[in-house]
């Protein structure tokens, strides 16, 4: 008996306060520019309703740019908001063809966005963008989830084995 209490601790014990993160599908188009894009924001939870965005991909993205690096981007995400990010908004370069771009899209007021971009080429704009995101987040068993559920069915079979006659 012993044993089965020490080995339910410690699967508690191996629970991980937060072991995932949220992903979200986001789109955004440009209304001047021929700006479009879209993929897959990976972001943590901050509590509140806000997420900081760790991670992005899609078609012609490149990697996410680090909070401050571009135009003063922050990588925050407030998906239940009426604004989906802030005046800061998130950064990422993408190529397309032989053209390197830095792009931080981010709120120009209630539910407007707006895509400033700087391209290899020198070219400078910021456009109105239409951005779009949802959650695509599925709820997954965890490793020690399924260690806690192991170890109560293995705690179960013991007490069964004990109950039967010899």
């Amino acid at each position: 008996m012993r044993y089965l209490s020490a080995l339910a601790l410690l699967s508690v014990l191996a629970l991980p306060a937060a072991a995932y993160a949220d992903t979200f599908n986001f789109t955004a188009n440009g209304s001047g520019g021929g700006f479009s894009g879209s993929g897959v924001l990976t972001a943590t939870n901050d509590g509140g309703g806000e997420y900081t965005i760790t991670g992005i991909s899609g078609t012609y993205i490149d990697s996410l740019v680090m909070p401050a690096g571009f135009n003063g981007n922050d990588n925050l995400l407030f998906p239940t908001s009426a604004t989906t990010v802030d005046n800061k908004g998130f950064a990422f370069t993408a190529t397309e063809g032989n053209t390197d771009f830095t792009i931080d899209i981010f709120s120009s007021g209630v539910g407007a966005y707006d895509a400033y971009f700087v391209d290899s080429d020198g070219d400078v704009a910021t456009v109105p963008v239409t951005l779009t995101v949802v959650n695509t987040t599925s709820v997954v068993p965890e490793p020690s989830s399924l260690l806690l559920l192991g170890t109560g069915i293995a705690a179960a079979a013991g007490f069964v084995r004990r109950k039967l006659p010899a």
